[in-house]
């Protein structure tokens, strides 16, 4: 009887597994049918520029609308380009505007990032420098939150957002215009979220920009003078930069460059060649065709001027394309890593830069980056350069991209690479930052849409959209702090003095006649009274990159009524409070 119950029990067990052999059998089959039914053949050249009218209108729809002076579109595959273009003005009226070309100059702001990404691969595959090598290998002073992760951080560490930091960390002191040694100092104070050192994605525009450093220490030679070397030479890209944009515009400009890095040039090359080396490079220097930036202030178009900021760490955000040169960067993208047959990169190292290093976690269904109709929830990573996600619409086929947005300081960049598809489609503008504006990214979504026959959503509206959501949540702030329960303002002199913190150091708030003037020894604004003791100041004065709004000051009082500290929300690293001495 026991035989016949094991037998029963063997005989159960088979048909079980069977059956759930079969059921797996039937998914794959459903599956594999599915697949069957979405894949598609690339789309070809002759039906993309086809639907090129219809790209044009897009970007000519988001200038008008948006409020943009000038834009770029480029489209390249990996054997060719297929189409670029600039559109609009350099500037506003009012500040010389000229018709933009395609040999005018864009700043592509964080997409800097991405080149920086493929130097650091080009010296990898040159042997003077390694993914794993630490950074205080190059850079000995080097300090990050704490001495164990000091000395492990490493090169790989800096440019794929890993450090474990919170977003955008000493990016208030980046924006504020305090100096590299003070914005680096900064990071003694910064603390890591636990545990999330090479886990957390946080991103980051400081920590990027060190790898700068870290190459010039390594190589001996300049960060631009890399670039021209391992890059714009190699590439034929003319009109591309590395260096200040005010430097491009005039040989007076471009001696002011030349000076600045005199020291530098005499100690690497000697005192002689240098100064041959300045003569005849400001001479001969070409100035070539630069599109001015612009930013929003109480939504109208502001014009800025190009003051260098992009060059405090000129691996972050330091590099300009024409449309021409950015076709030929995204050439070689699609390439992977290959142009017009040279070797920019090898393709390991390229698949090196692509891989998924940390995860993207905790986007929001309201993310207007990540637009959650085509970008899932799942599946986002970053590399070294480049992010990594699926680009989907119901019902079609999914395409991986990997891609990389940029916008900071009056302009915008974006560009996507679809490796199955062999494509890649970039845009930039002189119209930024993300806040303002993310139309160089929704601008490269609509040409996607066209490319995968996607369906079509009216890009520029989801801009419009976007722009609208972060002018509400100002708003709302906005009302909050006028509806905090009034105190008394004391008379002006009663707020001024010297106020301080151990990150940001001293901040001073002055009479200059009647009014209040706030100062952080570097920039300065005159405050007016908005409720009690709150008072509000233009953004524009104190801040480099700011918000399209004004910013705010609180006075805090201690329980004698005194005002013994103030809090600014635009220098918030750490929460910090200023404590008046």
């Amino acid at each position: 009887m026991l035989k016949l119950s094991r037998n029963l029990l063997v005989f159960f067990l088979f048909l079980e597994i069977n059956f759930q052999h079969c059921v797996v059998l039937a998914e794959n089959a459903k599956h594999e049918v599915v697949s069957e039914n979405l894949k598609e053949e690339k789309i070809s050249d002759e039906e993309i520029l086809r639907k090129i009218p219809e790209m044009e209108q897009v970007i000519a729809s988001g200038l008008k609308k948006i409020k943009i002076p000038g834009a770029t579109l480029a489209i390249s595959r990996k054997d060719k380009i297929l189409y670029y273009k600039a559109f609009g003005k350099t500037a506003i009226s009012g500040y010389r505007p000229k018709d933009v070309d395609t040999q005018t100059l864009f700043s592509v702001s964080s997409v800097s990032k991405n080149v920086t990404a493929v130097l650091v691969g080009a010296l990898v595959d040159d042997g003077k420098i390694a993914f794993n090598d630490k950074v205080r290998k190059y850079y000995p002073e080097f300090f990050l939150c704490n001495e164990k992760v000091s000395n492990e951080f490493t090169v790989q560490d800096l440019i794929s957002h890993s450090s474990g930091l919170k977003h955008f960390s000493a990016d208030t002191l980046f924006k504020a215009d305090y100096d590299n040694e003070k914005i680096l100092r900064a990071f003694r104070y910064l603390k890591q979220k636990p545990g999330e050192f090479r886990k957390f994605y946080g991103y980051q525009n400081v920590v990027y920009g060190i790898v700068g450093i870290v190459l010039e220490r390594a190589t001996g030679e300049k960060y631009e003078d890399l670039v021209q070397k391992y890059i714009f030479d190699k590439m034929g890209m003319k009109n591309s930069s590395a260096i200040r944009l005010d430097a491009e515009t005039s040989k007076i400009g471009y001696l002011k460059y030349l000076i600045s890095r005199f020291l530098y040039d005499c100690q690497h090359i000697g005192v002689l060649k240098t100064c041959w080396n300045l003569i005849a490079e400001a001479i001969s220097h070409k100035t070539k065709k630069v599109a001015d930036i612009h930013s929003k202030y109480l939504g109208e178009v502001v014009h800025l001027e190009h003051d260098g900021f992009y060059h405090k760490f000129p691996a972050t955000s330091g590099i300009s394309f024409s449309a021409e040169d950015f076709a030929k960067w995204l050439k070689m993208l699609a390439n992977q890593g290959t142009y017009n047959g040279m070797q920019i990169i090898s393709k390991k190292t390229f698949s090196k830069l692509i891989s998924n290093i940390v995860t993207v976690k905790g986007i929001k269904d309201h993310d207007v980056t990540f637009v959650k109709s085509r970008y899932p929830r799942e599946d986002m990573h970053y590399g070294m350069g480049f992010f990594n996600a699926m680009y989907a619409d119901e019902g079609k086929k999914p395409h991986r991209i990997f891609f990389h947005m940029g916008g900071i300081r009056g302009s915008t960049a974006f560009f996507a690479l679809s490796l199955e598809d062999d494509i890649a489609v970039g845009v930039s503008c002189n119209l930024g930052g993300v806040a303002m504006t993310r139309f160089c990214e929704y601008a490269v979504h609509a040409v996607l849409d066209r490319i995968f026959n996607f369906s079509k959503i009216d890009w520029v509206e989801e801009d419009i959209k976007s722009i609208n959501y972060f002018r509400e949540k100002h708003t709302n702030y906005v009302e909050n702090v006028v509806k905090r329960p009034p105190i008394a303002m004391s008379k002006p002199d009663k707020y001024t003095g010297t106020y301080t913190s151990e990150l940001y150091g001293d901040i001073t708030i002055a009479l200059e006649g009647d009014e209040l003037v706030i100062s952080n020894g570097i920039r300065k604004a005159k405050l007016f009274n908005v409720n009690g003791d709150t008072f509000a100041f233009n953004g524009m004065d104190l801040m480099s990159s700011f918000y399209e709004e004004d910013e705010y000051i609180y006075f805090i009082r201690d329980e004698y009524g005194n005002i013994t500290s103030c809090e600014l929300p635009c220098f918030n690293e750490n929460n910090t409070i200023f404590k008046k001495k």
